[in-house]
């Protein structure tokens, strides 16, 4: 295949391949050259004509995992009857995306590196709170959040799920992770904004057991 003629299809043949790769191998067990063996002829300097690197594969591969069609982003089009329960919605609908946490948690190695925790932090800040803040202020305007914080809110729901819990799901035992999930839930409680219900909770040690099962 000449990467000069068809680059999007060659683009997308190795996505396609990377994908298999990690969800039957796992990120930290896949190599370079395991992804050119599975191309069938492509060479490496084809791969990061597309790609910078392995982790940047691994980005493109769990960011188009689980979109509804025609969705680019993640923050579009969140369903529900109000801004509290789109955010719930969007929620479990996350913990529903097997395949995309078994690719990500796949990455041990990778989701302990400091540069990587970082980024996130940073991401979580600059990006996912702001996008956040717009279904926190829906909300407030239709009576189901009940805060005069929505900046703040948005960018400590963002922390607290990507760093605190979402990067030791993996890391923790299942006891942890419960007793992670009913104080995170107690303290949405608290602050009036009752995000974290039973059913999550389920959702997320449901997760968590798919996870371990196939370690």
């Amino acid at each position: 295949m000449a990467r000069n003629k068809y680059p999007e299809e060659t683009r997308e043949k190795i996505l396609k391949v990377a994908h298999q790769l990690f969800y039957e191998k796992g990120y930290d067990n896949t190599t370079i050259q395991d992804i050119i063996d599975g191309l069938g002829g492509l060479t490496k300097g084809v791969i990061y004509h597309h790609f910078k690197s392995k982790r940047d594969i691994l980005e493109q591969v769990t960011n188009r995992i689980g979109l509804p069609e025609g969705q680019i982003n993640w923050y579009e089009n969140w369903q529900g009857e109000n801004g509290l329960e789109k955010i719930k919605n969007q929620l479990k609908l996350s913990l529903q995306n097997l395949e995309r946490y078994t690719i990500l948690y796949s990455a041990e190695i990778l989701l302990k590196s400091p540069r990587l925790i970082g980024e996130i932090y940073l991401e979580c800040l600059n990006g996912d709170a702001q996008c956040l803040q717009t279904y926190i202020e829906e909300g407030i305007a239709d009576g189901s959040i009940q805060t005069r914080y929505p900046k703040e809110f948005a960018e400590f729901g963002s922390l607290i799920m990507n760093l605190w819990l979402g990067l030791n799901i993996a890391r923790s035992s299942r006891e942890e992770l419960e007793n992670k999930l009913c104080f995170l839930q107690n303290v949405f409680e608290g602050l009036n904004v009752p995000l974290i219900d039973d059913e999550l909770i389920r959702m997320a040690l449901r997760l968590f057991d798919f996870i371990q099962n196939r370690k």
